[in-house]
């Protein structure tokens, strides 16, 4: 069950990829039309390019502790998959639906590694019977 999470986590970085680059896009729009200059709207941009920063570190994050999700313990595995779920589903604030599957890609592996059976051997590699 730990591998499939790992390879759910591993998708949801792959997928999400899309979503920081739209993020980026949006953040760039804004900073192409000279919003950090103006008082009212540098607050916004702010924001955006919050946003887009918080994308780029969701996507790398999740595959990143995707592929150590076997090494980790399971707690920090399914907590740091529920925070990334959480960091793409505020991409919901720029109107960005390409985080969304993403987000329910993480939110299903952090079940499965929360529901996961413990791995009680998994340093014995050869059994003999001695007698």
């Amino acid at each position: 069950m730990l591998s499939v999470a790992m390879v759910l986590m591993i998708l949801a970085g792959i997928f999400g990829l899309p979503a920081a680059v739209c993020s980026s896009a949006c953040a760039g729009l804004g900073a192409a039309a000279g919003a950090h200059k103006d008082p009212n709207a540098a607050g916004g941009q702010a924001i955006m390019e919050s946003l887009m920063w918080l994308a780029i570190l969701a996507s790398i994050g999740s595959i990143i502790v995707g592929a150590c999700v076997r090494k980790m313990g399971k707690a920090p595995a399914g907590v740091s998959a529920l925070l990334f779920a959480g960091l793409f589903l505020l991409l919901l604030v720029q109107l960005n639906p390409f985080g969304v599957p993403s987000a329910l890609m993480l939110i299903v592996a952090a079940v499965m590694i929360f529901v996961a059976p413990r791995p009680d051997y998994t340093g014995i590699s050869k059994v003999e019977i001695v007698g």
